[in-house]
């Protein structure tokens, strides 16, 4: 570990401006947030705060109110970690801003060390640092949820420190320890990461079976699934049900199941699922309410597999091409926005007179940028395959950065959008570095 630290102090010696840079693009967006004071989602951040105040009070991560009527389906649709950061952070000072100004840090933290990590893979400089500026200002989704009470930079720290442990493993197989300790921390964080717990193995087996890692490496690779175990049995013994988190009975009936059947908004779709959320009410116990969501509507998507599978291919397309729209109305307008029409609703009133009309009520800067945004995720969407399939990184890097994304696109399914890109926006950033230094290097070769 001392190594590695030694090695990132030389490192950021020679990037300063790079850390200038970020710090100024945060303070900007810091700023913003003081000003209009949108900063909290009515359920996600209330839920988290919720969590922090009963790690207080009760010790506790309940995520509802502990003054309104006990509700059990809040009992484990939160992990623990972002409400104990809370808490901690709130020992200190109550004032979310404090808050969010921690949170700003740890994002610059987050992208000085995806730099940090491009180097260590490659040996080479940043070939330009004012250009490999561009990918952040075409996602401000970054520098917004810094200014949330959200816990995806939380989870993006504690991913990127994971990977940078592993780079150091193949080396030194010790420090994969601590690659399976930050792996487990953002199982805490997020409930869609849970299921990792399950690659980390195969990964040490895979390194075991190359020679690069000892017996014991495997065994410590079993501590995310232990920490999974282990949440899902303090939950057990809260609710009579063993499972990690309730947000999975969320997520497949009033969105897997929901989008099987229509788009939001059907009517249909809409008393389907309002039906079989009242029955699965009525069930005699929490256990049997889960297990008769899941299985109902795990039937709607069966019957509507086509549709499903459509949907499916739908959200992760929209994982790396959406512009962030809706994280820029949450910022800058209200956090909750709702989108109450869009173009594909004026296209069907209207055709593409309709569409034309309903651009034009855009601002034409914002309607510039989100044009600009999604040509540019497309751009990066290339460039990312290619550094995942490039014979000049590491291939056992290359492996475990491609498993990552390949989950993170596939478990946030039909829901994909620029919020859940973010977990995976360090890689896209570190693929648009080297992208920049193949160029670099292509022009040196050719004046030769």
């Amino acid at each position: 570990m001392k190594a590695l630290a030694g090695y990132f102090s030389l490192w950021l010696k020679k990037n300063t401006f790079l850390l200038w840079a970020l710090t100024v693009i945060h303070l900007i967006f810091f700023i913003l947030a003081l000003r209009n004071g949108n900063i909290a989602f009515s359920v996600d951040s209330t839920e988290y705060l919720n969590q922090a105040e009963n790690i207080r009070e009760h010790g506790t991560w309940y995520a509802g109110n502990s003054s309104a009527p006990h509700d059990v389906f809040l009992e484990s649709r939160r992990p623990p970690l972002y409400g104990f950061f809370i808490f901690l952070v709130h020992i200190v000072s109550s004032n979310n801003f404090f808050l969010l100004a921690l949170q700003n840090l740890m994002s610059i933290a987050v992208l000085i060390l995806t730099a940090f990590m491009f180097w260590l893979l490659t040996g080479k400089r940043i070939a330009n640092q004012w250009l490999v500026v561009l990918p952040l200002l075409l996602f401000p989704t970054q520098f917004i949820y810094a200014n949330m009470i959200m816990a995806d930079v939380l989870f993006q720290f504690l991913i990127i420190s994971g990977f940078l442990f592993f780079i150091q493993s193949v080396r030194k197989p010790n420090s994969f320890l601590y690659f399976c300790i930050f792996m487990s921390l953002a199982i805490l964080t997020k409930p869609v990461f849970y299921a990792f717990c399950l690659i980390v193995p195969i990964i040490a087996l895979l390194f075991y079976t190359k020679g690069i890692y000892k017996l014991q490496n495997v065994w410590i690779s079993l501590i995310p699934l232990l920490t999974v175990a282990s949440i899902s049995t303090i939950n057990y013994s809260k609710t009579g049900y063993f499972h990690y988190s309730s947000v999975n009975e969320k997520f497949i009936s009033e969105y897997g199941a929901y989008l099987a059947v229509g788009d939001k908004g059907n009517v249909n779709a809409q008393q389907k699922i309002d039906s079989l959320l009242s029955e699965a009410k009525r069930q005699p116990d929490f256990k049997s309410y889960c297990k008769y969501i899941n299985k109902e509507s795990l039937y709607l998507i069966k019957e509507n597999k086509a549709r499903f599978v459509m949907m499916q291919l739908k959200g992760m397309a929209n994982f790396f091409i959406d512009h962030g729209r809706f994280d820029l109305m949450a910022f800058f307008v209200h956090p909750d926005y709702v989108q109450t029409q869009g173009w594909k609703q004026k296209y069907e009133e209207k055709g593409w007179q309709g569409v034309f009309s309903y651009l034009k009520t855009f601002n034409p800067f914002l309607l510039l940028f989100l044009i600009l945004a999604s040509i540019f995720n497309i751009i990066m969407v290339v460039i990312l395959v290619r550094f995942l399939f490039s014979h000049k990184i590491a291939i056992l890097f290359r492996l475990l950065l491609l498993m990552f994304v390949i989950y993170m696109v596939v478990f946030t399914g039909v829901v994909g959008c620029s919020r859940y890109r973010m977990a995976i926006f360090p890689i896209i950033w570190m693929a648009f570095m080297w992208f920049l230094a193949e160029r670099k290097s292509v022009h040196h070769k050719t004046l030769v």
